[in-house]
């Protein structure tokens, strides 16, 4: 049994554009000048034609020529076809407010929040119908990426594969977050020693995104033989945020990370880690295969504009 491509390799595809021509012209002549044809070649079409679907097409009259009901059904059929595939070739004006898309973003757990509230709700306003897939860090990025699973990937570190492009968006450093009213905020200069004094909670990532990104702040507590006393572990960022508002425990993240309208009024910084020593830089990262897309285009513009401003407004 023969594929749709190889029934459709054996016709002349533009002979259905001569067809279209040929009903709105209902003259060889004129037909052939507007497609740049001789009119030989024209009348060469037209028996083609006439084979290929077996019917006359078209009968001769004085006025010129008189398509059948088969031609005329032909043509009604065709015309939503050709426009589909000249918006194929040229490619459709992108609109956010009618565009439908999905868009898949994989993002570090512990950064989603901050980060992608805004940038969600940035998209919500200019494009009602675009549906935003948020997925967790995972391995093989260029890969994901490249083979359309992501679109774009928020990281710690450059992507170096070749076909894929990093895009700076600005430097965070670690900091040590408590409770508003907690004892530490009363105190005029709080040391790192005041904080190890307390327990913490801890963001539970998963295996991948804990080997992946580099945190600063462990690595030096590692690097000068401290530890923090972990009271709880957990993937979700609104329980420890309510285990925090209930007791004395301690956050380590980002200096970002609490900067939402509904934990930064219950929460504050109590300690910077060195700001210049331990900054640590955000990409995003998409792949070439999209850069032709003026839908993946603008969401990029907006996805860098959006995280850009989020981190870059704590710093």
């Amino acid at each position: 049994m023969c594929t749709i491509e190889q029934q459709l390799s054996r016709i002349d595809l533009n002979l259905l554009v001569s067809l279209t021509v040929l009903v709105q012209e209902k003259n060889v002549s004129r037909a052939a000048d507007l497609l740049y044809m001789s009119q030989p070649a024209m009348s060469r079409h037209l028996k083609k034609l006439r084979d290929v679907f077996d019917d006359p097409l078209f009968h001769r009259e004085t006025s010129g020529l008189r398509p059948t009901v088969k031609a005329l059904e032909l043509v009604e059929r065709l015309n939503p076809l050709l426009s589909d595939i000249k918006d194929l070739i040229e490619g459709d004006d992108f609109d956010p407010k009618t565009c439908d898309k999905t868009f898949s973003v994989s993002v570090p757990s512990l950064m989603s929040n901050t980060l992608m509230l805004p940038f969600i709700n940035e998209v919500v306003k200019q494009a009602p119908n675009i549906v935003i897939a948020q997925n967790p860090m995972t391995p093989d990025i260029e890969k994901n990426l490249a083979n359309g699973v992501l679109d774009f990937v928020i990281h710690v570190h450059k992507v170096s594969g070749q076909n894929c492009y990093s895009h700076d968006l600005g430097t965070a450093y670690p900091v040590i977050f408590a409770r508003k009213g907690h004892p530490l905020t009363t105190m005029k200069k709080v040391t790192l020693q005041d904080c190890l004094a307390y327990k913490y909670v801890e963001f539970n990532l998963d295996s991948y995104a804990s080997s992946s990104m580099n945190n600063p702040a462990m690595l030096f507590l590692k690097e000068n033989d401290l530890a923090l006393s972990i009271a709880m572990k957990s993937d979700q960022m609104g329980l420890l945020a309510n285990v925090m508002k209930h007791s004395n425990h301690l956050l380590v993240g980002a200096n970002f990370l609490m900067d939402t309208e509904d934990l930064k009024k219950d929460f504050t910084k109590v300690f910077v880690f060195d700001e210049k020593k331990y900054r640590v830089s955000t990409y995003l990262v998409d792949h070439e295969r999209s850069h032709s897309s003026q839908a993946h285009q603008w969401m990029k513009s907006i996805l860098v504009k959006s995280l850009t401003q989020s981190i870059q407004s704590c710093n």
